[in-house]
């Protein structure tokens, strides 16, 4: 039996930097180490899903480990693994906690223990109430006027307790010649809210000497989150991104974004990560309909591998048109929505092709005209939202073959799992 190799999702480490993610890393570990460098300081990492922002941080902290190991302390923060906590600052907090513990020359004992008190004290109700931004809300206790204004004034009171004593501890950390840098990454996975929600956090308890922020973000859901949070404000459209703008320009001192891949650069993927046989089958097919995304390239890639394997497997598959097979699973990985019409109408690939070669003129009255009335008019319903809307389409169905291979079109789809016949 011949081996199946697919690619994990994790980022990458600089020994395989074949994405030349270093241009990004140099200058930000400059920035991290320079003596000359003043604090606080917020850096993003922004990109699309799947742009590698994780492999830059995992790369920058890598260097950061090897190159200053005494004069950084380098928490790590994953906000998805911890989305059902009622406030982010508690984890984020206990991170804090957990990396001092694990200095290698015990210098922060103390510390430790009083950034451990200062979670104790968040994870109390009331406190709790006033940090979650009112989920458990005072106002619903059943308690008369006076008690909730004095217990009010004791949660403010608490509140800006707990922020002195941790910028305290972060500070005397920088009188030592050490600098705090958190890691946040994953924060895409997080409800666009709770994006908003940590950034807050950030911003209101670790904006002090000594201490860097360095963070994998997509400006796109902190616009999506800035409008859940501020929808009943007034706010046109336009205004809430704006806000957003406004939003990071506050919290974030470096947006560093990161460059599309070009085309060398989906060729050393290529290089990287495919099968040879694969590479040199379809690589020249691949270069020009692959979207410049690392993570969806992967995704197509391992698509490839199990079609491939499947294929190799059965006499009857084993006749399907290979190059058709990398269109489909490009199709399925980087445009989902037209792939589902497709189907549910497998027809919708040569209507496609066709429209892309030139042989249909793309309106309702040509497919009616090519169709019956009521499949021409559902095929159009069916293209209208994709065609011209993606460059990588015209090349991926200018020179495809799906109209020769109209008859067998669902044994092609049911290598990913639809339709049934």
């Amino acid at each position: 039996m011949t081996s199946l190799s697919v690619l994990s999702d994790t980022p990458v480490s600089s020994g395989d930097d074949c994405l030349r993610f270093k241009r990004y890393v140099d200058p930000l570990l400059s920035l991290l180490t320079s003596p000359d460098s003043s604090t606080p300081f917020t850096i993003g990492v922004l990109g699309a899903w799947g742009s590698g922002k994780s492999s830059v941080l995992t790369m920058v902290d890598e260097r950061l480990a090897a190159e200053s190991p005494e004069g950084h302390l380098r928490v790590h923060f994953n906000p998805w693994v911890h989305r059902g906590e009622a406030n982010m600052l508690v984890p984020l907090l206990q991170a804090l906690r957990e990396t001092i513990c694990l200095d290698r020359k015990k210098r922060f004992g103390e510390a430790a223990l009083r950034v451990g008190a200062m979670v104790g004290t968040l994870t109390a109700d009331v406190l709790l109430n006033a940090v979650t931004h009112g989920q458990v809300s005072l106002d619903k206790l059943d308690a008369a006027k006076a008690r909730y204004l004095a217990e009010r004034s004791q949660v403010d009171s608490e509140l800006r307790t707990l922020r002195d004593r941790l910028r305290s501890e972060l500070a005397a950390l920088d009188q030592q010649g050490v600098k705090a840098v958190f890691f946040i990454d994953d924060i895409d996975r997080c409800q666009p809210d709770q994006i908003v929600d940590l950034l807050e956090s950030i911003k209101l308890f670790f904006d002090v000497p000594g201490v860097f922020v360095l963070m994998a973000i997509s400006k796109e859901l902190v616009d999506r989150g800035i409008a859940i949070k501020y929808q009943g404000y007034g706010f046109d459209q336009d205004g809430l991104v704006d806000l957003g703008d406004e939003y990071l320009e506050k919290m974030i001192q470096l947006p560093l974004y990161l460059l599309p891949l070009d085309s060398r650069s989906v060729r050393d993927l290529l290089v990287a990560c495919s099968a040879p046989g694969l590479l040199d089958e379809h690589g020249e097919l691949l270069e020009k309909i692959l979207v410049p995304n690392p993570r969806k390239i992967k995704r197509v890639l391992n698509f490839l591998a199990v079609t491939t394997s499947i294929l190799a497997g059965s006499s009857v598959l084993a006749e399907l048109r290979g190059d058709l097979v990398a269109r489909l699973a490009v199709l399925r990985v980087q445009t989902p929505r037209l792939f589902t019409a497709v189907v549910a109408e497998p027809q919708v690939l040569v209507v496609m092709e066709r429209l892309y070669r030139g042989k249909l003129e793309f309106s309702e009255n040509a497919l009616s005209s090519r169709y019956r009335d009521d499949v021409g008019r559902r095929l159009f319903r069916a293209v209208a939202p994709h065609y011209q809307r993606l460059p990588q389409l015209e090349p991926l169905f200018a020179t495809s073959t799906f109209e020769e291979e109209e008859d067998r079109l669902f044994d092609y789809l049911t290598l990913f799992g639809g339709p049934e016949a």
